[in-house]
Parts: C-alpha cells; sequence; structure tokens
C-alpha cells in the first residue's frame, strides 16, 4: 500500500473581520516559534523502528490507564498493558539510547523515562489510575522535548504538540466574553498545528499500521478535522457558550482515536520496514 496521505483542509465560512484576525493571530512571533520544526538530525539505522516500536507499546498503556475506571475490564487491560510495557523497556531503552548515544539531553530524558516507568508501574500497582496516567504523559512530553532539543524529527512529535493545543480548549469549562479572543487565539495556534498533521505522509509498514489500525487512523483524522471545521463555525457565527464548549469537547475523542491508532493491541508485534 503507498504512503498514506492526511486529509486536507476544510474550507471553512468565516467573515472578513474573523478572516482577518486569524491571519493576524497566524502571523504572531509566539505561534511561530511554538510550530516551527528543528533542523533534522540524521540518526542511525533503525532509529526510527525504535521509537515507533516503543509508542506501540506506550500508547496502548498510557490509553488504557485513562480509560481504567470507566469499565469493569478496564483494571486489568490497563495492568496488563503496563506490564508488557515495563518489561519490554530495558531492551527497548537499548535501541532507544543508540539513537544519540552521547548527547546529554537524550541520556538524560531516558533516565526520566526510567523513573517515570517505575513510578506509573507502583501506582498502577496501587491502582492509582488518574496519577499512573499523568506519570505516563510525562513520559511522552519528555521524549518530545529531547526530540526537539536535538533536532531528531519524527512524526508523533506532531500529534503531542497537538494534543497540548486542543486540551487547552477541549477542557475548558466557561469562556465568557472576555475570554472568546484568547478562544480565538488557541483555536488559530491548533489548527495550525493540525495543518502540519495533514501533511504528514505515513508509510504503514514504516509504522507497524494494519489493515484496521490505518481505518481508525483515517477516521480519527477525518472526524478531527470536521470537529475542528465545527469549532471554527461557532466562533465565526458568535455562538453562546454552551455552544462553544460543546464545539471544543468534541475535539478530544477524535485525537484519541487518530493517535491510539499507533498503539500495538495485546499479541500484536508488528515487524517495521526501515
Amino acid at each position: 500500500m503507498p504512503a498514506s496521505s492526511f486529509p486536507r483542509s476544510l474550507a471553512l465560512p468565516v467573515s472578513r473581520r474573523r478572516l482577518t484576525q486569524a491571519l493576524a493571530l497566524l502571523s504572531l512571533p509566539a505561534l511561530a516559534l511554538s510550530t516551527a520544526r528543528p533542523a533534522r538530525a540524521a540518526l542511525p539505522q533503525g532509529s526510527h523502528a525504535a521509537m515507533v516500536a516503543f509508542d506501540g507499546l506506550y500508547i496502548p498503556a498510557l490509553f488504557l490507564t485513562g480509560a481504567a475506571p470507566k469499565s469493569d475490564e478496564g483494571p486489568a487491560r490497563a495492568g496488563a498493558a503496563m506490564q508488557r510495557l515495563q518489561q519490554a523497556w530495558p531492551q527497548q531503552r537499548l535501541a532507544l539510547q543508540a539513537l544519540a548515544p552521547s548527547a546529554r539531553p537524550w541520556r538524560e530524558a531516558l533516565a526520566a523515562v526510567d523513573r517515570h516507568l517505575a513510578r506509573a508501574t507502583a501506582e498502577v500497582g496501587q491502582r492509582r489510575w488518574e496519577a499512573s496516567h499523568e506519570t505516563l504523559e510525562r513520559v511522552r512530553e519528555t521524549l518530545f522535548e529531547a526530540r526537539r532539543a536535538l533536532g531528531i524529527d519524527y512524526a508523533l512529535d506532531d500529534f503531542t504538540a497537538f494534543h497540548g493545543a486542543m486540551e487547552a480548549i477541549a477542557n475548558r469549562s466557561v469562556v465568557p466574553p472576555a475570554q472568546r479572543e484568547a478562544l480565538e487565539r488557541d483555536y488559530a495556534r491548533a489548527r495550525a498545528l493540525w495543518r502540519r498533521i495533514e501533511r504528514l505522509e505515513l508509510d504503514p509498514a514504516r509504522w507497524g499500521l494494519s489493515p484496521a489500525r490505518q481505518a481508525q487512523l483515517r477516521q480519527g483524522l477525518a472526524d478531527e478535522d470536521r470537529a475542528l471545521a465545527r469549532l471554527s463555525q461557532a466562533l465565526a457565527a458568535g455562538a453562546p457558550e454552551s455552544a462553544l464548549l460543546q464545539a471544543g469537547a468534541a475535539l478530544k475523542g477524535p485525537f484519541v482515536k487518530a493517535y491510539t491508532a499507533f498503539g500495538w493491541p495485546a499479541g500484536e508485534t508488528p515487524a517495521l520496514a526501515g
């Protein structure tokens, strides 16, 4: 199957004033800094596969610890995912270390991951699901920051960057009139980061994407694009607070669907090309 291309942005009906505001927002230096991609670093053979293999086990543990309290089988599934991740970590750490063995930021990042995984394992054992999920979030953030600092280009870091911008919108509980412009700025930043994801081309063989997870990814991306479009339309129409909150909260589900497509289900260990 050829490399998958992500759907293009939907054309959104906006007023001239809103369009002018959006263009101005996209020109802000802070936005340029937050979405700038560093110079690429040359990596040893097998580096990409090492990162994909880690995320293949990490993502299920991250997702399932967050979902554990929501179903009767949730705790057992989360515990199994955490055990699988922790058992594979020593070997995966060696593979990840080979990306940049002499780089101090990378060594420090992996040491931090050691601590986060040990802590999350203990929290899972205590059934502290929210705490374990938050600890695992730090793993993603730690590796994201280290790769960006070293110029290591990795597509899932674009998802991580968008995740932060998306949650700034989705987690809002109020949008009083005085905060509407702030929400518009948050939307502009999220949309700019989403466009980067739309431009990605991912080879399913290099990313270990099964046909089922390819379909899940495509659906999640399409749904997220539509959710962003609905939020844009609500902002442009001057929608009431309740409609804005609903449109913002609707960003989370499709993103989770897309991101978790990169996780490997129990019993699945794809052979990675390249």
